[in-house]
């Protein structure tokens, strides 16, 4: 007991000790406590003492940059009576991101954004896949006892009468500073900012976790390019024209396939069996070629993005998901509506919760008709690591193309080469590859499970072409990866040189007369459509007139801002796109009928039958949801305590995988 009254007050005497420097010393305690804490930041960032270190003198510029603004924030503190306890929490807030973004590293190869905060409820959803739930558990508890911490030395904090005029001038003294910084980082050399900010991980390597997380914070959208105006958009318009009604009206299917590359371009790695035959196959014998993304290891949804859109993304804020952003409120063009001006219906198909990255909103703004998400599919099989296997996608694409008579339009998102690759890793299949990798064997067991995922999603894709090729409509049929899976790989490991290229295939039943081509993300879908001589909406025209002439580039900057950001001068002044009426799920949910039977042990048991349930339907009644199973015959049914009383409104409701939200429901069934 006493050895512990000693340690307690030899720990109170310290932070009393530091509270009088910090009295003594109001700028110079906070302007020290900024460069340790940048130093830490950096060391944390970078997994290294010494590299953190190593900024310092590499990068002065950059570092003194970082610690300006660590210094305005704690500038602020002086401002408040509970001074001390404010640069405490203030501090305590740098350590808890700078902690955060040294976790991050270690399952992506992107640091910790601005833009994460924004999708914490998608990652929530999936971060058992990458830690232990007793971590989670122990992580949950020690945030709680910091909150409650928190709480205790507020009420338990000295007060003190802020001196505000010599605080309010020390705090504009620094925000000027940390603005002049800022400022000579960019006008010092544009062009070499623009390249290095082109890679997330390069720019927080050059500039630092704080400038560029602070970046991130405020960097949102496309600047108003110099020369925008309503005479020069409109006179890029006249440069494209309009093409003729195509002859031809195939069903159009895309594949986004989760972290999927050619592993042969791959050096230092040998293994037995070639787990993609089928994609390799189709390198051959269809037009091909790299296919440059904006990420590496992360960053679906903004692959997705670019291919959807034909936007690039070097335009938007550092590390910018225009899906949680922009797209939140405003509906643009994409190739789903593009082809839906040709009178296509367009779907989207994803063996994962529809609320991942708020697709169930954003894929109204993009334009499709119906979402079918993990949610609304039957009959799934998962991976060693709980992701959903891709051949359950082969029947839902065929079920949405024979929907109607109609042309179709089918976007589907792979999920099962989803990390962490870590885990699941002790199967026959994996020891079978016989992976040997850099004399790493714990990298090599990783590797082996990710080819057995590649070689199983390899066998969806034969599945996929086998099921077009036996369909009597023809079809286009384009896959390619959204991005690099997160494993150490560097450019110069791979034979291409670029860990930001993928891989694309076209395949059609049809003679497009496409040649191999290397193309960006954002490019691919005006190729598909300029192949079936359909030129689509003002982005995908651009594309196909202007690809590979000067001021390529420029133009389509302007082009991005005015459509999503300006006047819409290329639309005459209207956006001309809506949400759409986004329907989730391709079938209604529909019940047929409900009864109560009474079992033998006097509990009731509702019953509730129809078509399209799933293992996410939930039966409510009067808009209370109750347990709810799905039996073998496809019906529902829930234990309860009494029979509903007559007039008891039941419904059937699709809830998230998440359980964050009701995605779908059924037309209520009275109780009669």
């Amino acid at each position: 007991m006493e050895t512990s009254t000693k340690k307690h007050s030899g720990l109170r005497r310290c932070f009393d000790r530091l509270a009088e420097l910090y009295d003594r010393q109001p700028v110079l305690f906070p302007a020290a406590l900024a460069v340790l804490l940048t130093l830490v930041l950096e060391m944390l960032g970078r997994h290294s003492p010494w590299k953190g270190l190593a900024f310092l003198f590499t990068h002065p510029v950059n570092f003194l940059v970082n610690a300006l603004i660590i210094l305005t924030t704690l500038a602020v503190c002086r401002l408040f009576k509970r001074r001390n306890y404010f640069l405490t929490l203030v501090t305590s807030i740098w350590l808890l991101l700078g902690v955060a973004n040294a976790v991050v590293l270690c399952f992506r190869s992107t640091p910790l954004g601005a833009v994460d905060i924004a999708i914490l409820p998608s990652a929530v959803s999936i971060i058992d896949v990458y830690i232990d739930t007793w971590l989670i558990v122990a992580l949950c508890v020690l945030l709680a006892v910091g909150l409650g911490a928190l709480v205790w030395a507020f009420f338990r904090a000295k007060k003190f009468t802020p001196g505000y005029k010599r605080t309010t001038a020390f705090v504009l003294l620094c925000a000027a500073l940390t603005a002049l910084g800022y400022g000579l980082t960019i006008w010092g050399n544009k062009a070499e900012r623009a390249e290095v900010y082109a890679n997330i991980v390069d720019a927080y390597d050059r500039y630092g976790f704080v400038y560029c997380f602070g970046t991130g914070a405020v960097d949102r959208g496309i600047d108003e390019p110099d020369l925008y105006s309503k005479q020069a958009v409109r006179g890029m318009l006249r440069r494209l024209d309009w093409a003729d009604e195509p002859e031809v009206k195939p069903d159009i299917v895309m594949v986004q396939l989760e972290s999927f590359f050619d592993v042969a371009h791959l050096g230092d790695v040998s293994y037995e069996e070639d787990p993609i035959p089928t994609f390799h196959k189709l390198k051959e014998e269809c037009a091909s070629g790299y296919l440059t993304v904006p990420s590496v290891g992360a960053g679906t949804a903004n692959t997705e993005f670019e291919v959807l859109s034909g936007m690039s993304l070097d335009f938007f804020g550092m590390g910018e998901y225009p899906y949680m952003t922009i797209l939140q409120e405003e509906a643009c063009e994409t190739i789903a509506t593009d082809l839906k001006d040709q009178g296509y219906v367009a779907h989207a198909v994803h063996n994962n919760t529809g609320t991942f990255y708020v697709r169930n909103k954003v894929f109204a703004q993009l334009g499709f008709d119906t979402y079918t998400s993990i949610e609304f599919m039957n009959d799934i099989e998962y991976n060693p690591i709980g992701w959903a296997k891709d051949k359950v996608l082969t029947g839902e694409i065929v079920k949405a193309l024979d929907s109607s008579d109609d042309p179709q339009f089918v976007f589907a998102i792979t999920v099962q080469g989803h990390g962490k690759y870590q885990r699941g890793v002790d199967s026959e299949e994996t020891e079978s590859l016989n992976v040997q990798w850099a004399d790493d064997q714990e990298d090599a067991d990783a590797f082996a499970y990710y080819l057995s995922q590649l070689k199983e999603t390899d066998a969806f894709i034969a599945d996929l072409v086998q099921a077009l090729e036996e369909r009597d409509r023809p079809a286009v049929l384009v896959l390619y990866g959204d991005h690099l899976p997160n494993f150490d790989i560097g450019s110069e490991q791979l034979e291409n040189g670029d860990v930001f290229q993928t891989e694309y295939v076209i395949w059609s039943d049809l003679d497009l007369g496409l040649k191999d081509r290397n193309l960006s993300a954002y490019q691919l879908s005006a190729r598909v459509l300029k192949a079936l001589d359909m030129d689509g909406g003002v982005i995908s025209r651009y594309h196909q007139k202007m690809q590979g002439r000067h001021g390529y580039q420029d133009g389509l900057r302007l082009l991005e801002y005015d459509v999503l950001y300006g006047e819409h001068y290329c639309y005459d002044g209207t956006n001309p796109y809506t949400a759409s009426d986004l329907r989730m799920g391709l079938d209604p949910i529909v019940i047929d009928g409900a009864d109560v039977r009474e079992n033998a042990d006097g509990t009731l048991t509702l019953t509730v039958t129809g078509e399209n349930f799933t293992d996410w339907s939930r039966i409510t009644l009067d808009d209370d949801e109750v347990d709810t199973v799905r039996n073998a015959d496809g019906s529902l049914s829930a234990e309860l305590d009494e029979a509903p009383e007559s007039g008891t409104v039941i419904t059937v409701r699709q809830r998230a995988a998440n359980k964050s939200t009701s995605l779908a429901e059924s037309e209520p069934y009275i109780w009669p």
